[in-house]
């Protein structure tokens, strides 16, 4: 996670994700909640940034916790929900016990993350057993070339090249990490998680994967 790009455009970011950015940050949100369990237990919202999840979740009744990395975005969280529970911690190192939550949630944060296998560990430590982790991400077939939202257009250039991607954020770039679908399901599997759905979900044209959604259990 590249937290000095991400402190440094925090509220730009913030006020973004608020005016929805066009429709496209909350465009699965339906594909998401079909995969929410119901609300038990301790919810970990990783990488919640400035908090959007985290309050919908409160205000269904899930007792969450925004966890992110940049403690900036965490600030604006803070002010947005003062009385919501927000930490600032990476997501290979979570401020939880060992099977302290039922739930975590990681929503657009995965293709920031460089070191997949330490993630997918610490998510699996934090869960207790039958524990769920939902997981929506960019579908790694959009990530392989470029895709029209307009037309629905994607033109596929390498689906295997993994190098990193640099990606504008406000006077600032971060990267993001190209994954094959096989490349995200392996550390996950190999932490003990099992998967239990797997969802493809369209842009807005409905043409082709813009989404791909997980809904994995750590084993008992």
């Amino acid at each position: 996670m590249e937290t000095d790009a991400w402190n440094a455009a925090a509220h730009d970011w913030a006020h973004r994700v608020r005016e929805g950015m066009g429709g496209r940050v909350h465009l699965h949100d339906a594909s998401i909640d079909e995969l929410l369990p119901p609300p038990v237990g301790l919810t970990l919202d990783v990488g919640c940034g400035e908090g959007r999840l985290t309050r919908e979740l409160a205000g269904r009744g899930y007792d969450v916790v925004g966890v992110d990395a940049s403690t900036a975005l965490v600030d604006e969280a803070r002010a947005a929900d003062p009385s919501g529970r927000y930490e600032a911690a990476s997501i290979d190192a979570l401020p939880f016990a060992g099977g302290a939550a039922e739930l975590a949630v990681c929503v657009n944060v995965l293709p920031h993350v460089h070191d997949l296998a330490g993630a997918a560990a610490e998510l699996a430590r934090v869960l207790a057993p039958g524990g769920a982790l939902v997981i929506g991400t960019i579908h790694p077939a959009a990530h392989a070339g470029t895709y029209d939202e307009e037309t629905g257009e994607l033109r596929i250039a390498n689906y295997w090249n993994r190098e990193r991607e640099a990606v504008p954020l406000g006077d600032h770039t971060v990267h993001h990490e190209r994954r094959t679908i096989e490349d995200y399901l392996t550390p996950l599997l190999a932490a003990g998680l099992e998967l239990g759905a797997l969802r493809e979900v369209p842009g807005q044209t409905g043409k082709l994967p813009l989404y791909l959604d997980l809904l994995l259990t750590r084993r008992a």
